[in-house]
């Protein structure tokens, strides 16, 4: 999908399938960290990006890895 919006120009649509591309990678290694240590890990706070949906531990970053989103873009999953 990003190659066809590349080639349609359409560069919202490609910056918007690169986003969730970059953070269903993000995603994945969350998951596979919590089932490689089922019931070990200590509790943690979980933040996600507004703009793209880029979800960290602990403590958002000044700056977005996946769309640089500031810092106040983030949200604390309650």
């Amino acid at each position: 999908m990003i190659e066809e919006a590349k080639k349609e120009r359409e560069k919202a649509a490609e910056r918007s399938f690169t986003y969730a591309n970059e953070v269903e990678k993000v995603h994945a290694n969350l998951y596979q960290k919590a089932l490689d240590n089922l019931g070990k890990l200590p509790e943690a706070d979980y933040y996600v990006c507004s703009v793209c949906g880029y979800t960290c531990e602990n403590e958002p970053p000044d700056r977005c890895p996946v769309c640089n989103a500031v810092k106040k873009a983030f949200f604390k999953v309650d």
